[in-house]
């Protein structure tokens, strides 16, 4: 075999040895390139398991809170509901109830009719509450006229209003209509106004003002003109639970409107917050999503 063969042969080698090594490269990088999209979709997908295993343990800690207040309610609830029947089985274990003194049957159906007063609008709390836990379709919003339906709420106090000689203060814009979940803006406003009229000095006057320049929220703010609440009592209604403040203050009612109120309101991404208002008494502000009609 001549040298000019043996150097055809030699770069014929050359020439297929690099179309080989090109060709595995050119297959590495195309492997290189599927195994890096495989891994992008591997770690995408191990943001969506990890995004959605936050998303489990959050609602897990929701539930737990939410079983944990629905127990606090049934308990005080069973409670509550326990002291008027036990008063009146000891009435009925009375052989001649005309032996008693006029003035301890007085004082015993006066502590009777308050306890079953307390008991009935504990009642009525709970179910409310009750029911919009179990229809649950908050995404059933309607248009309402704001002051239409404060007025209505009004009407509602209007006895306890007159003979307690409180003035109103509504400067609500007649013509602000939103669409809002109606059933809990009335219990949540229903119960602020029965708190402020229940709390507020003889006399005295309720305001009930308006205010929507927020983005994303608009804002209802209810005071009343009596006594300032200390800093303990403000702690537990903003933080802890609102039957606290009828216990430091020794005051009838369930204690439970506030707590309720506040939980519907947490589901619709709503607060409500108290406040001494200085030289006015106390106030409420309940904040509510803005969605606001032609807006």
């Amino acid at each position: 075999m001549d040298n000019q063969t043996i150097i055809t042969l030699l770069i014929v080698g050359i020439v297929i040895s690099k179309t080989l090594i090109g060709v595995l490269i050119y297959f590495l990088i195309r492997k290189n390139r599927l195994l890096k999209f495989e891994q992008f979709k591997l770690a995408a997908a191990n943001t969506a398991l990890h995004e959605q295993a936050q998303r489990i343990r959050h609602y897990n800690e929701e539930l737990k809170i939410a079983e944990n207040f629905k127990t606090k309610v049934l308990s005080i609830a069973s409670h509550d509901l326990r002291a008027p029947f036990a008063s009146v089985e000891v009435l009925l274990t009375i052989n001649d109830i005309s032996l008693i003194e006029k003035e301890d049957l007085s004082l015993i159906f006066t502590n009777l009719k308050g306890q079953v007063a307390r008991s009935r609008k504990m009642l009525e709390e709970v179910l409310r509450w009750t029911d919009a836990q179990l229809r649950d379709k908050l995404e059933n919003t309607e248009t309402c006229n704001i002051l239409d339906q404060i007025n209505d709420l009004l009407e509602m106090y209007r006895l306890e209003l007159q003979k307690s000689k409180m003035l109103v203060l509504n400067t609500v814009d007649r013509n602000f209509s939103v669409d809002i979940h109606k059933e809990i803006f009335c219990f949540v406003v229903r119960n602020v106004i029965s708190n402020a009229t229940k709390y507020g000095r003889t006399g005295g006057k309720i305001q009930i003002l308006l205010r929507d320049n927020t983005v994303d929220h608009w804002e209802l703010t209810i005071i009343n003109d009596g006594d300032e609440l200390s800093p303990e009592v403000l702690y537990h209604l903003n933080f802890v639970n609102s039957w606290e403040r009828k216990k430091a203050e020794n005051k009838n009612g369930a204690g439970l409107g506030i707590s309720l109120c506040r939980d519907l309101l947490k589901r619709i991404n709503g607060s409500l917050q108290f406040a001494n208002s200085s030289g006015e008494g106390v106030s409420v502000k309940l904040m509510f999503p803005r969605k606001r009609i032609g807006a």
